[in-house]
C-alpha cells in the first residue's frame, strides 16, 4: 500500500471516530433531554395536581365562609329577635309588678286580717269570721275580694255578735282572745272590755247572765265577750257581753 492510501485510510478513520463519538453525544444528549421532560412533565403534573387540590380546597373554603357567613346572619337575626322579646318581657315583667303593687296595696288590710286569723282555725270566732265573710279566711286574692266587699269593720262586728251568743256557754280560748285585739286594730276599731266591779248599765252593755252575789250585785263580775267600737269614738258597734252580780 502506498503512502497516499495509508494516510486516506488514517483519515478515514479519525472521520469516523469523529462522528461516532458526535453520534454517541447525540444519543446521550437526547437521553438526558428525554430524563429531563419526563422530570419536567411528572412536576408539571405534580403542580397540576396540586394547583387542582388548592382549588378543590379554596372552593370548600368559600362554601365553608359562605356558610358560617349564613349562620353569622342567622344568629344576627336571632339576637335581634331576643333582644326584643326581652324588652316585651321586661315590658310584661313591669306591668306586673306595677300591677302588683298595686293590689298589694289595695288589699293590706285584708291580707293582714287573714293572717291575723291563722290561729282560729277550729275555734267558735274562726267560724263566726268566716260565717261572716262566707268563705274560709285563706291566703287568697278571693278571700281578700270578699273581705273588701263585707268590709272589715262589718264582718268583724257580725262575727263578734255570732260568737257572743254562745261566749257564756262557751267561752273564749285563750287564742280567741289574743286575736281580738289585733284583729280590731286592722278594722280601725278598738275592743270593749269592762273591767270587774263596774256598775253594770244597760246603755253600754249586755247581760249575758246573773251570778248570786249580793256584795257587788249590780255590778260586772266578768266579761264573756268584749264589745267593739270605731277608733276614735265613744259609741259602741257592739256591747260586751258581761256576767252581773245579783242579791
Amino acid at each position: 500500500m502506498s503512502s497516499e492510501e495509508t494516510f486516506s485510510a488514517a483519515l478515514r478513520a479519525e472521520i469516523d471516530a469523529i462522528v461516532a463519538r458526535y453520534e454517541a453525544l447525540v444519543r446521550a444528549l437526547a437521553s438526558a433531554r428525554g430524563r429531563e421532560t419526563d422530570a419536567l412533565r411528572a412536576e408539571a403534573a405534580r403542580l397540576a395536581g396540586e394547583n387542582q387540590r388548592l382549588s378543590a380546597a379554596a372552593t370548600d373554603h368559600r362554601a365553608a365562609v359562605a356558610a358560617l357567613e349564613a349562620r353569622v346572619g342567622l344568629l344576627e337575626r336571632s339576637l335581634e329577635e331576643a333582644r326584643a322579646r326581652a324588652q316585651q318581657l321586661e315590658g310584661e315583667a313591669h306591668a306586673a309588678l306595677e300591677a302588683t303593687l298595686s293590689y298589694e296595696e289595695q288589699f293590706t288590710g285584708e291580707r293582714r286580717f287573714v293572717e291575723a286569723c291563722k290561729d282560729l282555725a277550729g275555734t267558735l270566732l274562726g267560724e263566726a269570721l268566716a260565717a261572716a265573710v262566707g268563705r274560709p279566711l285563706e291566703l287568697g286574692s278571693a278571700t281578700y275580694a270578699a273581705l273588701k266587699a263585707r268590709g272589715l269593720e262589718a264582718a268583724l262586728v257580725a262575727a263578734f255578735k255570732d260568737r257572743g251568743r254562745s261566749a257564756a256557754s262557751a267561752p273564749l280560748l285563750e287564742r280567741e282572745r289574743s286575736a281580738l285585739g289585733p284583729l280590731a286594730t286592722i278594722a280601725s276599731c278598738e275592743i270593749l272590755v269592762p273591767t270587774a266591779g263596774t256598775r253594770f248599765s244597760a246603755a253600754s252593755m249586755e247581760k249575758a247572765s246573773l251570778v248570786s252575789a249580793p256584795a257587788e250585785e249590780g255590778n260586772v263580775i266578768d266579761c264573756t265577750m268584749p264589745g267593739l267600737r270605731r277608733a276614735g269614738t265613744d259609741g259602741a258597734l257592739v256591747f260586751p257581753k258581761v256576767v252581773v252580780a245579783s242579791g
